[in-house]
Formats: C-alpha cells, structure tokens, sequence
C-alpha cells in the first residue's frame, strides 16, 4: 500500500457491500454506476487486494474485503462521533463574553475579528468596551481584557498571544526643522515628544531597548494625550516624536507621511490576554483567546513575527 486511501473510496465500497449492488449503492449515493465502479477499482488498486468477487449476477466479499468493511465502518463511526463532538462544542459555546480593550488595537483588530467569530459562534455575545483607561477587570466585571504592554497585576492570569513592538516616528516636516536624533538620551531636551497617557502606561518616561541593552528616556513632552489616533496625527502634524505600536503607524510609514528614527531602538510591548482566575476555565473564554491568538498571527504586520527589524 503506497498510501492511505480515500475515505471516498471507503464510503462507496461500504455501501456496495451493504447492498451487494452496484446499480443500487449507485442510485443510494447519487452517482452513477462508473463512478461506482472507478472508486472501486483504485480503492482495490490502493490496497493491493482484490475486495469483491463479480460474475453476471452476484457479487461477492473476498476474506479481505471483510476486513475493510469491518475497519472501514469502524472509521466512519469514528469520523461521526467526532462531527458530533465538535458540534457539540460549537453547541456550548453561547452566551455572553465581556471584553475590553485599548479604542486603537480594538478598533482595528478586535472589531474584525470578532465579526469573523460571530460567523463560527452565532450563539456567543460579545460585550465589548473599548477604552484607553485603566481597566479593573474584577470589579467592572469584565471577563477579558486584551492588554498591550505595560505591567499585568500578578492577581490576575495573563497569556502572551503575539508579539508586539512599539517604535519612534516622526514626520518628515518635523525632522526636516529639527533634524534627526541620533541618541535616545536626545528625546530628553533637544527634541519635542508626543506622549500617551493610555490605560496603566506612565507616560512620563520611555523604556527603550536595542538587542541586550535598556535605557529609560524621560521625553521632552509639550503634548500629552490619553488616545493614540490623536497624537498619531499630532505626529503626522509634525509637532514631535511618537513612541507607537507599529500596527499603528505602518500605513504612514510605508506611504512616507511618518518616518522612523532611532531604528535600532524600540519597546517590547506584546499583546496578553489577562482574565482573572475566576474564569480561566470558562469555555467561551478560551475560544475567545485561542482564535484571537490564530487571527493575530494572520492579521498583525509580519514585523511583529520576525526576532528583529
């Protein structure tokens, strides 16, 4: 046997022997009598061994053509029993799911995404509340809060489910008054920074890293905002240098609105999913996060996925 055989050629070959026709197995599965026949043959082809003994009237089992009748039906039941089974699963999965998230990430990726699961799980509602505040998610009763960066409460569970870097941006109208840094300790007083004051990130200094070297960077801040679309088009404006996920800022980068410098620097930043463990075993919770994790390693900009840029 050069390879396993089709569960096609099995499934006609099962019902000929049921029937002990091929005339009748053809009518019962909607093809014709060849088809029949063709299926057969290469399933006999396949096995190197002959299944069914055919005169003018009757057809028959050989020895080995019971054995595959035998396995064969065993198979289909375990093919069954596992449509059922995830059927089942698909069947629990109801009810309600409250997520939170940052308005940026959210908007773009956590929007998209949960419309493609909805389409796997039209019994799962989805609460969604997109915020760039601090989140409590025990006493807000939230079930999952999709977090980028910072530091995660040690109470709470928290599962890396993509990577994620933050860079520094600015615009080229900016660099062309100022020119380029060439030192992170230059953000301090020769340039202007935009800063975020976003959820549990202190805006008030930069962790910046390059391979195994670290260095905290207290930005020169004129402007302070708690939502990255509005210092991104700060930025854009030209009033300084962002610090900013890269999902956030690849389209302006590869049209050239924005450029980046300092570009061995950047901030680890992944994205965790954090729950508290009250519900670490909750069903439509770990679909949430196990098809989230899926999308973003499609969906994210392929930098996130490469060890460097």
């Amino acid at each position: 046997m050069n390879k396993l055989p089709a569960l096609e050629d099995i499934k006609v070959f099962i019902t000929v022997a049921r029937l002990m026709s091929f005339s009748r197995a053809a009518e019962l599965l909607l093809v014709s009598p060849a088809y029949v026949s063709k299926r057969i043959k290469l399933l006999e082809e396949n096995l190197g061994q002959t299944l069914l003994l055919r005169s003018a009237r009757t057809i028959s089992l050989t020895h080995e053509g019971r054995i595959v009748l035998k396995s064969g039906e065993q198979l289909l039941l375990e093919l069954d029993n596992m449509h059922n089974a995830l059927k089942a699963c698909r069947e629990e999965i109801r009810g309600e799911l409250r997520v939170s998230c940052s308005t940026g990430f959210g908007s773009a990726y956590l929007n998209p995404f949960i419309l493609a699961l909805r389409a796997n799980y039209p019994q799962l509602g989805i609460d969604l509340t997109l915020t760039d505040r601090s989140v409590d998610i025990i006493s807000e009763n939230i079930d999952l809060d999709i977090y980028i960066g910072g530091t995660i409460p040690d109470h709470y569970i928290a599962k890396r489910i993509a990577k994620n870097r933050r860079i520094l941006c600015a615009a080229p109208v900016y660099l062309a008054q100022n020119g380029y840094p060439t030192h992170p300790q230059e953000l301090e007083k020769k340039h202007f920074c935009i800063t975020i004051k976003e959820r549990n990130q202190a805006p008030a200094q930069w962790k910046l890293q390059h391979q195994t070297e670290s260095m905290m960077i207290a930005p020169n801040s004129k402007l302070m905002v708690n939502n990255g679309d509005v210092a991104k088009q700060w930025c854009l404006g030209g009033e300084g240098i962002l610090l900013r996920s890269l999902w956030s800022v690849l389209p302006e980068l590869e049209t050239g609105k924005l450029t980046r410098v300092l570009t061995k620097w950047h901030q680890p930043a992944d994205v965790y999913a954090v729950y508290s463990r009250t519900t670490r075993n909750n069903a439509n919770l770990r679909v949430f996060i196990e098809n989230l994790e899926q999308y973003l390693s499609k969906h994210l900009p392929h930098q996130f996925r490469m060890n460097k840029q």
